[in-house]
């Protein structure tokens, strides 16, 4: 059986934001080492927060559930923990540029 446009559409969405979010995180972890501030360290963990956030999804539904359909619920409770680990990276970073 073919899968939807949708689930294409969620895989291609999902792997951009891998591709971006971790080119992010080492771009930032690679500053860090170069120079070696604290600040650009904790950069780089905020970007691997956010890139993580944004892949719960997939990792989830793909590799633990291993199925692409969730119900009202789960789907609330999914979002729920992506939104509070996306605001655990934006604060991170928020913290690291306010100590640079």
């Amino acid at each position: 059986m073919a899968e939807p446009p949708e689930f294409w559409s969620f895989l291609v969405a999902n792997s951009l934001l891998f591709i971006a979010g971790g080119s992010l995180t080492a771009l930032s972890y690679r500053a860090y080492l170069r120079v070696q501030q604290y600040s650009l360290r904790l950069a780089a963990g905020g970007f691997a927060l956010i890139t993580l956030g944004g892949l719960l999804d997939i990792i989830y539904q793909l590799g633990v559930r291993q199925d692409y359909s969730l119900g009202a619920r789960e789907s609330l409770a999914l979002q729920t923990l992506d939104s509070l680990v996306i605001t655990a990276g934006l604060v991170v970073i928020f913290y690291a540029l306010s100590r640079y």
